[in-house]
């Protein structure tokens, strides 16, 4: 299970990617590895999204990824940015999960915030297997309400994304996860509708 999640999480992280040049070949790569996963959620989506991209061109793809991704803050993949804005909690959240990637021994090879969501997939489809991943889950308070604002901009990457969306959720509620600071204790910038962010 853990191999297959692993394999999951590497996907995702490369599908989430900026379109650029090699994108396509490497979407061959995943639809090679995705046919040999069992039948689930995930590869329903991950399916599905290639489908998708085959049927985009690649301008209408950056155009869409930009959009959805990189125009408005309300779906910004820095994820904690949706849990506390840009203050001093979020950067003292950013200092330790950059913390738990050095003592993981994972290198940051681009130049983007711990929290970015691809980042975080690939951490967790590496990171040996005793790593203490609950601060990395901690970045997905609220990643189904993530979901809904992400359903508006780009339907699409919405529905890639929610069989993550479920697992988080289930991860959150288990008994592994207590997290420094409760969903209800935090700000309650993700109740707001996504214009107003």
């Amino acid at each position: 299970m853990k191999k297959n999640l692993s394999r999951i999480y590497k996907i995702l992280s490369v599908l989430l990617g900026y379109p650029g040049e090699d994108y396509l070949s490497q979407i061959k790569e995943i639809e090679v590895i995705a046919a040999d996963m069992p039948p689930d959620e995930f590869k329903n989506s991950i399916n599905e999204f290639i489908a998708y991209i085959r049927t985009r061109s690649m301008i209408r793809l950056r155009e869409i990824y930009t959009d959805a991704f990189d125009v408005s803050p309300a779906t910004t993949m820095n994820l904690t940015y949706h849990i506390w804005g840009d203050n001093e909690k979020r950067a003292g959240m950013l200092t330790r999960l950059q913390q738990v990637y050095q003592d993981a021994g994972y290198e940051r090879i681009s130049g983007e915030l711990p929290d970015y969501l691809p980042m975080l997939l690939e951490f967790l489809s590496a990171c040996p297997e005793d790593t203490d991943v609950k601060l990395i889950w901690e970045c997905f308070q609220h990643f189904d309400t993530y979901i809904d604002r992400l359903k508006q901009m780009s339907p699409a990457h919405a529905a890639l994304l929610q069989p993550l969306a479920d697992t988080a959720v289930k991860y959150i509620q288990s008994k592994e996860f207590s997290p420094r600071q409760h969903a209800a204790e935090l700000p309650g910038k993700l109740n707001r509708p996504y214009q107003e962010l």
